[in-house]
């Protein structure tokens, strides 16, 4: 799934929080990576620097310091001088695995699926590069020009703030990009990537679904309540399976209950954005990476044996782990497969 959250200031974002996945674990750090047109036009590859997505973040040259944009601040000023809006500095754009596939990558030890993951998430941030534009004032004009590059700091994590198995990339744009009809750096205009958030996290999907397949595993559709579609998971990982590991999710359809209820409707898009980070734990919890793994796979046999939860169907094409002790009594045994 992908979700968007812009962003009106965003100091120290990628060092404080970016940088850490979702605990803090001294001395381990994720190592971003740059991607876009954008990004290339700038000279920017490989690794993020964090002092060149700072760089972004205020609309500068990170090679110079000069301001790409004609219009250094964002804000709106109005003609007193007061501040009417703060302008938008980052867009954060963040593609979520669906929980089965982050069960069986994290705690299962597949990382043949963090790989597929990652490969989706490339092809899916693609497609939305595609859609960047600008707005166009010239001479009177009032509309947009697709410009489709963006400078994007992409990060990979694999677990929640509540420390559940959940395999997420951030993918950050500065808000620039380059109007070659111009000759110069604008602002972002979004809207058509907004506009097409679901139509792109169908192209994840599709491109994680085809991966997840090719690997062995069987997967199927899912519907909400409603009949609304809810993507897909991987056959043979119980929902009473994918619902111990995901406190996030609960704490999100809680809060949009609560806001329904107050309010007589359900909250938009940008709304439930706001409430998800509203209901996000403020402080990250100190646990190293070997520590975070050990504890998520404790829980397996937590209130109930894994054979309770897990089917033997999910492991076609698994078979290469059943030697592995990676639930600390027999990966097959773990599975009820022994």
């Amino acid at each position: 799934m992908l979700t968007i959250r812009a962003m009106s200031d965003g100091k120290g974002y990628s060092s404080r929080h970016l940088e850490h996945a979702d605990y803090y674990a001294e001395g381990e750090r994720v190592v971003g990576h740059w991607q876009g047109h954008g990004a290339e036009l700038l000279g920017l590859g490989g690794q993020v620097q964090s002092e060149d997505f700072e760089a972004l973040r205020q609309g500068l040259n990170p090679a110079n310091g000069d301001f790409l944009r004609q219009r250094q601040s964002a804000d709106r000023v109005a003609a007193d001088g007061t501040t009417q809006s703060h302008g938008r500095h980052l867009y954060d754009f963040t593609i979520s695995a669906p929980k089965s596939v982050s069960i069986m990558a994290v705690v299962g030890g597949d990382k043949r699926l963090i790989d597929a993951h990652e490969k989706a998430v490339t092809e899916a941030l693609q497609e939305l590069e595609a859609h960047a534009a600008t707005r166009v004032r010239q001479d009177g004009a009032n509309t947009d020009r697709a410009t489709s590059n963006l400078a994007i700091a992409v990060y990979h994590h694999d677990t929640s703030r509540e420390l559940d198995p959940q395999l997420h990339t951030h993918a950050v744009a500065a808000n620039l990009t380059y109007d070659g009809a111009e000759g110069r750096w604008k602002a972002l205009q979004a809207s058509g990537i907004y506009e097409r958030r679901a139509y792109l996290t169908e192209v994840y999907r599709n491109s994680l679904a085809r991966q997840v397949r090719s690997l062995g595993y069987e997967i199927e559709n899912r519907r909400d309540a409603k009949g609304r579609d809810g993507g897909f998971e991987i056959r043979g990982v119980s929902e009473e399976l994918r619902g111990k590991y995901s406190q996030r999710s609960r704490q999100r359809d809680e809060a949009i209950e609560e806001f329904t209820e107050k309010n007589g409707r359900p909250p938009t898009d940008n709304e439930v954005a706001v409430l998800v980070r509203e209901t996000r734990a403020n402080k990250l919890i100190e646990i190293s990476t070997d520590e975070l793994h050990s504890w998520q796979r404790s829980r397996l046999t937590k209130k109930g044996s894994p054979q309770e939860f897990v089917k033997p169907s999910i492991l076609r094409g698994f078979s290469h782990l059943l030697k592995s002790d990676i639930f600390g009594i027999g990966h097959g045994h773990a599975l009820g497969l022994q």
